[in-house]
């Protein structure tokens, strides 16, 4: 089916103020096999996390951890499986986080083998993860794209798209979190091993990318249909289906 991920890629919602350094814990769940978006604690992020889109909410718990505690309580009382992340997991703060009811507790830079490990078990415990069966594998397919990410290979309609590094990255990334809009500086801070992105430098950053991209991908690259621009927005990966333009109706 277009836009849609095969096999079912698990997704996890991050909510942590843009201060905290997360790239390392969100390279641990990637690794882990789970699609990661990053909102900024509120009422939207909240919102996002009780809709059910994801399968695992982390809320990332900084200084008093009163807000951050907050919002796992009122997640665990909806029925979210939540796991609630420290920069330093000081046992007070541990302690009131379970008592909010969260299902794990883990810091930001925990070995990725602790956080697989940990998420896994809070999946399997909400059913939205079967050890034995291999929910997760290494390909990701939207549409006539597949995205080989143990071979680090990008192909389209069976043909191997020659990508260098940073540009498979990108679209790993985007193919994780298929279907959705996201924002450049999003994009490139998940992707990017030792610089944290501004939102407006990586709006210029990120369109040099999107060029060299799609220069390789796209069978037009002035009529895309895989790395779409949502003006105003930011940038979709979509299945590669063409577009058909409705006529205009007669006065």
């Amino acid at each position: 089916m277009d836009g849609s991920l095969s096999p079912r890629f698990l997704s996890c919602l991050l909510v942590a103020p843009g201060a905290l350094e997360t790239r390392h814990f969100v390279r641990a769940l990637h690794s882990g096999g789970l699609a990661v978006l990053e909102r900024e604690p509120g009422e939207a992020a909240l919102r996002m996390a009780e809709s059910g889109e994801f399968d695992l909410v982390c809320r990332a718990i900084e200084g008093d951890g009163v807000s951050g505690l907050v919002d796992v309580a009122r997640l665990a009382a909806c029925g979210r499986p939540v796991v609630a992340v420290f920069a330093a997991a000081l046992p007070e703060l541990v302690a009131e986080a379970f008592t909010a009811g969260a299902e794990a507790c883990l810091e930001l830079g925990a070995d990725p083998r602790v956080v697989v490990a940990q998420v896994r078990a809070v999946l399997r415990r909400a059913g939205a993860y079967d050890a034995a069966s291999g929910a997760n594998s290494g390909v990701l397919q939207v549409g006539d794209l597949v995205v080989d990410v143990d071979r680090c290979e990008v192909q389209r309609g069976g043909m191997v798209v020659p990508l260098t590094a940073a540009e498979f990255r990108i679209v790993e990334y985007m193919a994780r979190n298929s279907g959705r809009v996201l924002r450049p500086h999003e994009i490139l801070n998940a992707v990017s091993d030792d610089y944290r992105y501004l939102p407006r430098e990586a709006q210029d950053v990120f369109k040099v990318y999107v060029r060299r991209i799609r220069r390789k991908l796209e069978p037009d690259e002035q009529a895309p249909r895989y790395l779409v621009t949502v003006r105003g927005f930011g940038y979709r990966l979509e299945g590669g289906r063409e577009r058909v333009m409705l006529p205009a109706r007669q006065a």
